[in-house]
């Protein structure tokens, strides 16, 4: 099944609006002396502003669509009644965060039936937003400025490419190590620009593709819809169309082929 065009414009419509106000709630604290780290059960640290976000966008929500399903990162699911499911992270890039390095983002997705088909990632620093949903296109907003279409770059050649990853560390079994050094070798670049700021740079055209081996739902539900309605292709290492994994490869189209034939021979 799919939803109505009319559910996913106005859900769209509500990301679109406000994704980067509940974001810029992090400037809050960024940079500043009296932030607090804690550090959850699986050693990934956690801040008030993540968990301010993310409560912020639940109540936004469940304000506007009060029968859909909220998963997010800091806080226990809420149960919906229909087939609508939104995804938080609410800092992704939570160590650039800390850091004072101002490439973090917020990510907000809606699934439906489990499938992505709105995704949104706003950058609240540099205050780039992209935004978008199956059918509808994608956009990229900087500052004040009105949206504009995005587009994933014309590369289409591994040569040509300028392949991101967000750090080695997350290339970290033997395999994926060689799997890295493959596409450095394959590939005219790479870089590791961090965490979600290098969708928003594959949707808008400044890289040609991202190699994440190790990430969560929340991570990269978002996607899909963004990279699909850029032109590009999003799937995990094994070249399966979800986001029910713990990988995401996505890329221009020619790029994404070669990807895919480097880690499928």
């Amino acid at each position: 099944m799919t939803p109505q065009k009319e559910e996913l414009q106005q859900r769209l419509a509500f990301a679109a609006a406000n994704i980067m106000p509940c974001a810029k709630l992090a400037l809050n604290w960024f940079g500043k002396d009296t932030l607090q780290t804690d550090h959850k059960a699986d050693g990934t640290p956690v801040t008030i502003a993540d968990q301010t976000i993310e409560t912020e966008l639940r109540n936004r929500i469940s304000n506007d669509f009060p029968d859909d399903g909220i998963l997010g990162e800091e806080f226990p699911d809420k149960d919906g009644n229909n087939h609508f499911q939104w995804v938080i992270d609410p800092i992704d890039g939570t160590i650039s965060f800390v850091q004072g390095i101002p490439l973090f983002g917020t990510m907000l997705a809606c699934l439906y039936d489990g499938v992505p088909v709105l995704g949104a990632i706003a950058m609240p620093c540099i205050d780039e937003l992209v935004y978008a949903a199956n059918g509808l296109g994608c956009f990229h907003k900087v500052c004040e400025n009105d949206p504009e279409p995005a587009r994933v770059s014309s590369v289409d050649q591994l040569s040509d490419a300028l392949v991101n990853t967000t750090a080695l560390t997350y290339f970290n079994t033997p395999e994926l190590r060689t799997l890295y050094d493959q596409i450095d070798q394959a590939a005219k670049h790479t870089r590791g620009l961090p965490d979600c700021y290098g969708f928003v740079l594959l949707a808008t055209g400044r890289v040609d593709a991202v190699v994440e081996p190790s990430v969560s739902l929340w991570d990269i539900a978002s996607v899909p819809p963004l990279i699909h309605e850029a032109g590009g292709v999003s799937t995990d290492l094994e070249d399966k169309e979800t986001v029910h994994t713990n990988s995401i490869v996505a890329a221009t189209p020619g790029v994404h082929a070669q990807l895919m034939q480097l880690m499928n021979p």
